[in-house]
């Protein structure tokens, strides 16, 4: 205890100038505190420091002295207008691009314009298309005095009015900035008469940033010179352009060349401050001129090894057209030569590090450093192997057990089986000999391509003996690019067409009412159309001998019911007379269309239909004028015996027990009106339209429908898919006991459609076994 006392006694002693110094520096501190307070501003003068002001000055957020209670702020509208009011309890809606790439502001990286001659486009401008546009994002010619004349070529042309030769390059400049500006990262200029290598251009474009202002290509053959030659080409990036479009004026003023090449050097000189380049971030720009009278062909054969011309991004002075596609071929064939050492470089790096690399048995694949196949994760996620011979698919779906071997097919088969004979010949040295393919399987795995497994038969020709080769082949996915497609919205208002038949009129009124929930108390922009169907000698007066008067009411009444909404409901009648039958669907069709205007969006569909919003957005999302209509797979319910959870099946609940997509239904599609008028005429000679109801006497029972007459006579793409927004009640078809008379194709496709609406093949057993053993009993 003494041992520790003397320890304190110690470390007090040497600790004591310490916290006599910490002990002064507080005690001063609270003393002076108040004289600071009062001298912290000795600017503002007694009055303003007086009072209530101070307090104020302490508490922003309070009215008096700072002592009292806090007050929560009021709004005074004293002086506003009641729009005013409006618009401060009502905050705008934040309205966002329709794609993320506009909010973003993501561009495009390249857009070409070439510089051409009315004299030269059909010639270097159509060769120059050919072999450059599938390679840049965009490529455009233009042309002087021409105005909006296309010249009957199918290429992309933009003609000025008047021809001054020596503003056209300001003009090409001032229409790119003002329509493509903001789309695009490069803007290439090159002449006609000039061959483009697209892709070491594009590839060399990926390799620089856009972060600095681009002006690029080739000097001129004066080694003092400052501008890029436009017949080599000239890179202009995004903000360079956008710096000239401001100096046009000036640049238009001081033109006096002849050359567009100094034209635009000169502006562009003016407008940035800076020459042209030839490399930049270790990327360079070359280009090839070819002597005038030269052959390129033999030009090519003679000193096409050289580093000059393997890598020159442009090749200029090319004497004709039909050149183009000569230097066209020569580049490809280096491409082709590239890519394939680039391969084989990577494989044997790949086996060489192998070694070394973890074993994972997923990731040895053949070819060598393709993607590793696809592992399902479930039972029903697997990848299916079709058999085939020479001549028909084995097993090619759940409903057929062959499928002949024809277009695509027999053309994706026949080159496989080619290129492997082909490579058996040259492993064998010719021994072999093909004799026929026995059989092959195929398999498409999304996640790499195409794999092969063939047996291929040969004749020996050294002991004249029959052997078989088993091979592997695959066909491995490139790189995918994206369809260009026009640009819908989910704003176009949808014509619902419902056929009404007098046998129906209680199911027709329930689905009115369903349309009414779904549509017209949520606003949508839809018009439910009833095309009443009358037999001969029905009123259609509108009065109590009208079988269809309870419906007109019905309709009548919702449509001033929800008159502020964009939902309708409307009818228009269609009289038979004794001599036809019901009318076939495209009779319907094309006289419902006749009140309808021709860019409308109409949806044919049926009494028995439920269908969502959510759908309806979908059919305005694939439904595309001039391009596309969509043939939807409704989900069918099964006869209401047949299915165990009456629960779910009264819920429509999307369920294998419930029901099934039924693939032979063809009554719900979906098209433009334009559309379909444009291929119903041209189908006119052999099934004549029907433009009044006296021509329903001349209607023929069709083997095909409008989805058949899109397919057939139609360049219009036909999207088919299953929807679940789209469900049936179960119907009875009946197809042996129906009035209308049919086709046999038709009827043969209702047998087909009738035998898969009763219920799957275990509730249609357990139902047979029931009635049996009852029987029995």
């Amino acid at each position: 205890m003494s041992g520790i006392l003397k320890s304190l006694i110690f470390f007090g002693r040497q600790s004591s100038p310490l916290i006599i110094g910490l002990c002064i520096g507080i005690a001063l501190s609270l003393i002076l505190t108040p004289f600071l307070e009062d001298d912290c501003s000795p600017s503002i003068t007694q009055e303003i420091l007086g009072g209530t002001r101070v307090g104020n000055l302490r508490d922003l957020r309070s009215n008096g002295p700072s002592g009292e209670e806090d007050y929560e702020p009021r709004l005074v509208l004293r002086n506003y207008s009641k729009e005013d009011i409006d618009k401060l309890s009502k905050p705008d809606k934040l309205s966002r691009p329709r794609y993320y790439t506009t909010e973003l502001g993501m561009r495009e990286k390249l857009l070409v314009a070439v510089v051409s001659t009315r004299e030269t486009v059909g010639s270097y401008g159509i060769s120059l298309n050919k072999t450059l546009s599938h390679y840049v994002d965009k490529l455009i010619f233009f042309l002087d005095g021409i105005g909006t004349k296309k010249l009957g070529l199918n290429i992309p042309i933009v003609g000025f009015k008047d021809e001054k030769p020596l503003l056209k390059v300001f003009r090409i400049l001032s229409y790119l900035n003002e329509n493509y500006l903001n789309d695009f990262d490069y803007f290439f200029m090159v002449s006609d008469r000039t061959y483009v290598h697209g892709r070491r251009l594009y590839k060399l474009l990926q390799h620089i940033s856009i972060s600095e202002n681009i002006y690029m290509g080739t000097l001129l053959d004066n080694p003092q010179s400052l501008y890029c030659s436009l017949d080599g080409g000239i890179i202009l990036s995004h903000s360079v352009l956008r710096a000239v479009a401001e100096s046009l004026s000036w640049c238009s003023r001081n033109t006096y060349s002849d050359s567009d090449t100094d034209n635009l050097g000169r502006c562009v000189l003016h407008a940035i401050d800076r020459p042209c380049i030839t490399s930049i971030q270790g990327q360079q720009y070359s280009s090839y001129r070819i002597r005038d009278d030269v052959d390129v062909v033999s030009h090519l054969e003679l000193i096409g090894s050289s580093t000059l011309v393997k890598e020159a991004v442009t090749v200029s002075n090319v004497p004709e057209a039909s050149d183009i596609y000569a230097l066209h071929v020569y580049y490809l064939q280096n491409d082709v030569q590239l890519v394939n050492n680039t391969i084989r470089d990577q494989r044997s790096e790949i086996e060489r590090i192998r070694p070394s690399a973890p074993y994972i048995k997923r990731e040895v694949t053949w070819p060598v450093g393709s993607s590793p196949p696809h592992y399902p994760a479930t039972r029903f996620d697997v990848v299916c192997w079709e058999m085939f011979n020479s001549t028909h698919i084995f097993m090619p779906d759940d409903h057929h057990n062959t499928k002949p071997i024809i277009g695509a097919d027999l053309h994706d088969l026949m080159s496989v089986v080619n290129a492997s004979v082909a490579h058996m010949h040259n492993r064998a040295g010719g021994r072999l000999e093909y004799r026929e393919l026995e059989y092959g399987h195929r398999r498409f795995d999304p996640a790499r391509g195409v794999d092969y497994i063939l047996s291929l038969a040969f004749r020996d020709n050294a002991s004249g003996r029959i052997v078989s080769r088993k091979m592997e082949a695959s066909r491995l996915l490139t790189e995918p690019e994206i369809v260009p497609m026009p640009y819908v919205t989910e704003n176009t208002r949808v014509t619902v067409v419902l056929p009404v038949a007098q046998d129906y009129l209680s199911e027709v009124t329930q689905s009115v009412k369903r349309y009414e929930a779904e549509c017209m108390v949520k606003g949508e922009q839809t018009i439910l159309l009833l095309a009443l169907l009358y037999k001969p000698g029905v009123s259609s007066s509108g009065d109590n001998k009208d079988i269809y008067k309870p419906l007109k009411d019905l309709a009548r009444k919702l449509t001033q019911e929800y008159e502020e909404t964009e939902a309708k409901v409307k009818w228009m009648p269609i009289h038979m007379d004794q001599h036809s039958q019901q009318p076939s669907t495209l009779a319907l069709l094309d006289l419902v269309v006749k009140k309808i205007q021709k860019d409308a969006l109409v949806m044919l569909t049926h009494h028995s239909a439920v269908f969502t919003s959510d759908f309806l957005n979908r059919v305005r999302m694939n439904t595309i004028q001039g391009w596309q209509v969509f043939s939807m797979v409704p989900f069918t319910q099964y006869h209401q015996e047949a299915v165990m959870d009456q629960g779910s099946y009264m819920r429509m609940d999307v369920n294998r027990n419930n029901g099934h997509f039924d693939t032979y239904n063809y009554d719900h599609i979906s098209f433009y009106v334009a559309d379909y008028t444009a291929a119903r005429k041209s189908v006119s000679e052999t099934i004549p339209i029907v433009r009044t109801e006296k021509d329903l006497r001349f209607d023929q029972p069709q083997d095909f429908g409008p989805y058949g007459l899109f397919l057939r006579a139609s360049s219009i793409h036909i999207l088919r898919a299953p929807d679940p927004g789209l469900k049936l009640f179960y119907s009875d078809l009946a197809c042996q006991t129906y009035s209308v008379e049919r086709t046999e194709r038709v009827n043969q496709l209702c047998e087909l459609q009738e035998g898969k609406s009763m219920g799957l093949q275990t509730q249609l057993s357990k139902i047979v076994l029931d009635y049996m053993e009852r029987q029995s009993v």
